[in-house]
């Protein structure tokens, strides 16, 4: 009997930074999601070079191999955006420009969260990147937003604040129920 594999989610975190919260965001919706969905946090933001047209299909970098790679082996993604000047990192915007022609994200289901110290809670990150992914056919199935994130994490990086436990709660419920069922 073949074994059957869990779905996979892939992560994407906007933000470099080490300790950013976008990446706690993340960390406390990952054990939301149960042991049946395998999740992997990319790295690829922080190799991949500035995008440059005239490699996207030979002499790709090997950055870029890898990050479509990643991308085409997952079930779904899950994109946490911070919001820089009202729009996504660039960083994001780098990867995302990597993969327009290339094909991984089409009819790949995908959530989006953006998190801000603004009250606004990433919203016009959101709005950017939810369009993005769908000019390149992602399925966008579910949309966090999250405003004044300093004030919802603890200074290890801890979900304190019960109403975005139960936001992510129910995020983590859409995934899991559109991977599962």
């Amino acid at each position: 009997m073949t074994p059957v594999s869990r779905p996979r989610v892939l992560a994407v975190v906007g933000s470099l930074q080490a300790r950013s919260s976008n990446g706690s965001i993340v960390d406390a919706l990952v054990p939301m999601l149960g042991g049946g969905v395998e999740v992997t946090r990319t790295r690829a933001l922080h190799e991949l070079p500035p995008f440059n047209s005239d490699l996207e299909s030979e002499n790709v970098p090997d950055a870029v191999t890898a990050w479509r790679n990643e991308l085409a082996s997952a079930t779904a993604v899950v994109f946490a955006t911070p919001e820089y000047a009202f729009g996504i990192a660039g960083a994001l915007k780098n990867a995302l420009d990597w993969v327009v022609g290339s094909g991984e994200l089409v009819g790949k289901p995908v959530f989006l969260i953006g998190v801000s110290t603004m009250p606004t809670g990433a919203s016009y990150a959101l709005e950017a990147l939810e369009r993005t992914l769908k000019v390149m056919s992602a399925e966008v199935l579910g949309t966090l937003s999250i405003g004044h994130v300093r004030a919802k994490l603890d200074t290890e990086g801890r979900v304190t604040d019960g109403g975005t436990s139960d936001a992510l709660e129910a995020l983590a419920s859409k995934i899991v129920d559109r991977l599962i069922a």
